[in-house]
């Protein structure tokens, strides 16, 4: 073994603005410290990269010279991000010459191990954690490198194609760490602002409430049809515009309360998640679901003086897991 490479990639919560970035008002949404590790090693393999998902007890070997031409329906759903991965990055760097074709077993052979500590399928970008992972390592494995706008708009086309269709906002808020402001689309880091401080000083509390019910596309085509769905998304949206002016943790906390209640109005809140919110009202500054809803996580923004209650109070309710993390 001639080195390792140890790659940290975070995964994300979505702190304001859920459902309605749909309709073009603005979401915030954070890194968090909840990370897929990637360790890159490179032993005496030639020609082949060798992925192990060590949560999932799989691997892959796949031959650098078939990397342009991976059919990721050829494998199983738990391993086509990490194929796409690798096929998408090889052939946007052949598309602007930054490898060539005819000499791809030029590329570094490498051995990546994956584990993660992000829990899947709640909201918290797991997927998207691990293909930034994968494009990560194998430009540093070959000694190639991409500004985060690149990296970002690769492990989108990952999701999109794995998926059939993605939002930006997973794998543009893990490529760029921080926060970001979506709207329209678009995105906007958002840093040194009184806001971006605030959230940097904040602990928060990750609780997998339940597994969800009900899935994303369920749910966005159940909102779009609820008769109250303009106002309740302005009033969303006007969180998120207030969130620049705010002075500390408990308006902070207060807003993300507020979130909440038009998030259950919408219907994508369920009574465990409705119950985490209420103990993270008593027991911290504040609390709300995350991501799509109808099962999954709420975040609570702790207050280290009421936080042995706090997880006391949640043991009880017999929620799947809690996580600890900060901005990443």
């Amino acid at each position: 073994m001639d080195r390792e490479l140890i790659i940290k990639t975070p995964s994300k919560i979505i702190l304001f603005g859920e459902h309605a970035v749909v309709d073009g008002y603005g979401a915030i949404s954070m890194a968090i410290d909840l990370k897929t590790t990637g360790k890159v090693s490179f032993n005496n393999i030639k020609n082949k990269i060798i992925i192990n998902l060590k949560n999932l007890n799989k691997n892959i070997s796949i031959d650098v010279g078939e990397l342009p031409h991976i059919n990721i329906n050829d494998y199983e759903n738990d391993l086509k991000y990490v194929v796409c991965s690798l096929k998408n990055t090889v052939n946007y760097l052949i598309e602007r010459n930054l490898i060539n074709l005819n000499n791809l077993n030029n590329l570094k052979s490498f051995e990546l191990d994956i584990s993660s500590d992000i829990p899947v399928s709640c909201g918290l970008g797991s997927s998207a954690s691990v293909i930034i992972t994968v494009i990560k390592s194998f430009l540093i494995a070959n000694n190639i490198h991409l500004a985060d706008d690149k990296i970002s708009k690769i492990a989108h086309s990952v999701e999109k194609e794995v998926q059939g269709r993605a939002s930006i906002t997973d794998t543009a808020t893990i490529t760029y760490g921080g926060i970001l402001k979506i709207k329209d689309n678009k995105i906007e880091s958002i840093k040194n602002s009184k806001l971006y401080n605030i959230l940097k000083s904040c602990n928060f509390l990750i609780v997998h409430t339940e597994l969800r019910k009900r899935k994303t596309a369920e749910l966005v085509n159940d909102v779009a049809k609820h008769p109250k769905k303009d106002e309740i998304f302005k009033s969303i949206g006007d969180i998120v515009e207030n969130l620049e002016s705010i002075n500390g943790k408990e308006e902070l906390g207060k807003l993300m309360v507020q979130n909440h209640e038009l998030l259950r109005e919408l219907g994508v809140s369920t009574e465990k998640l409705d119950n985490v919110v209420e103990i993270g009202k008593k027991y911290s500054y504040g609390a709300k679901l995350s991501g799509a809803g109808g099962g999954g996580v709420a975040i609570i923004l702790v207050d280290e003086n009421k936080k042995e209650t706090l997880l006391k109070k949640l043991d009880d309710l017999e929620i799947l897991s809690v996580f600890e993390c900060k901005m990443a």
